[in-house]
């Protein structure tokens, strides 16, 4: 049997199993050269050298890769460590950082309610409690202040022989006027027309006393007198003011009408200013227009404004004239500025006082 012809292409015998098996035991064992299945020898380079290529290769991806990752680890250990003092202030600023804006509502809510008293406090202030008060010091009811005047008013008797036309009751010849106690020792000024001729005087205080009274001093051109009588500690007037008042201000004159009707007040109204007339030859100016009714015995009576102050003291009244006709609703009234220093001059030179006394007190 002869032995089979090699085959001249030398890539069937790489590519053998056998070749290739022998070729890894070369390189496992440093051999240069083996045969091959036919005893030819083979090289070991072609085969070895494409293994050691990829030998190396895998070797030096490996190594790449262990390199870059230790790399990464010791660089990443040095910026931490450079970094390490700023990430721990950075680490301690977050806590401080969230604790401060936490209470900033809580101030917030707090302003808003502190804002709503003081509104309502200021309300209180404007309000209207002061002028509530005047007028509850103001009112008085006005019959209080007249039951107080009618106190001090007194009737004035003069008894006497020749009758007065204008104020005598001819049935028993007294001529009867009014009065008012300006003086609590009992001094009383009255109208000069009443005492006029003057002979038994008697006054008729409030309370019904009828009392013996004495002439101080009269003054026809101002148509007034003062009286005394012998009692003290009595109820006086009150002056007040004639340069204030004005038309049309309520009024109210008391006195004793006729005689028999003593204490009686009638309400009228200021009529006119500084009106002058003539009585028993002498021109009386400055005087009061009322229309207050004053009759016959109430000559002498006070003429008081709404306060209860005597702002005048009644004279006359004109009933009828022969050129004018009758007339109804004229009535005068001396002023209080005239016949308050009058008779307060009359009452400092009886009494030997060295300053005058003023009425009312």
């Amino acid at each position: 049997m002869t032995n089979p012809t090699p085959p001249s292409n030398h890539e069937e015998d790489v590519l053998n199993p056998i070749n290739i098996a022998r070729a890894r035991h070369a390189v496992a064992y440093n051999a240069s050269v083996t045969q091959n299945s036919y005893g030819q020898p083979i090289s070991a380079s072609s085969g070895g050298f494409e293994f050691n290529s990829c030998f190396l290769l895998i070797l030096l991806g490996i190594v790449f890769m262990v390199g870059s990752i230790l790399g990464g680890v010791i660089g990443g250990g040095l910026i931490l460590a450079a970094n390490n003092s700023t990430g721990m202030a950075f680490l301690g600023r977050i806590p401080t950082a969230t604790i401060v804006p936490s209470p900033t509502p809580a101030p917030a809510a707090t302003v808003t309610p502190t804002a709503t008293p003081i509104i309502v406090a200021v309300r209180p202030a404007a309000t209207v409690t002061p002028t509530a008060t005047p007028i509850i010091v103001a009112v008085r009811p006005i019959e209080e202040i007249i039951d107080e005047v009618t106190h001090s008013l007194v009737t004035v008797i003069n008894r006497q022989d020749s009758h007065d036309a204008y104020n005598t009751n001819n049935d028993d010849g007294r001529v009867v006027g009014s009065g008012v106690i300006i003086d609590e020792r009992g001094y009383i000024v009255t109208n000069n027309h009443v005492i006029k001729n003057p002979g038994k005087l008697s006054v008729v205080l409030s309370d019904g006393r009828e009392v013996d009274a004495e002439l101080i001093a009269m003054k026809a051109d101002q148509d007034l007198a003062v009286l005394k009588i012998n009692l003290i500690k009595l109820p006086t007037i009150h002056w007040g003011d004639s340069k204030k008042i004005r038309p049309g201000q309520t009024v109210y004159a008391l006195g004793s009408p006729l005689g028999d009707f003593p204490n009686s007040v009638s309400a009228g109204i200021v009529s006119g200013m500084n009106r002058a007339l003539e009585m028993d030859g002498y021109v009386i100016d400055n005087l009061i227009q009322t229309d207050a009714a004053i009759n016959r015995g109430s000559s002498g009576g006070p003429l008081i404004n709404m306060q209860g102050e005597v702002i005048g003291i009644n004279t006359f009244i004109i009933r009828e004239s022969e050129e004018r006709g009758i007339a109804e609703g004229i009535a005068f009234s001396i002023p209080s500025e005239v016949a308050q220093v009058v008779v307060t001059t009359w009452v400092k030179a009886h009494s030997a006082e060295t300053e005058a006394i003023p009425a009312g007190n």
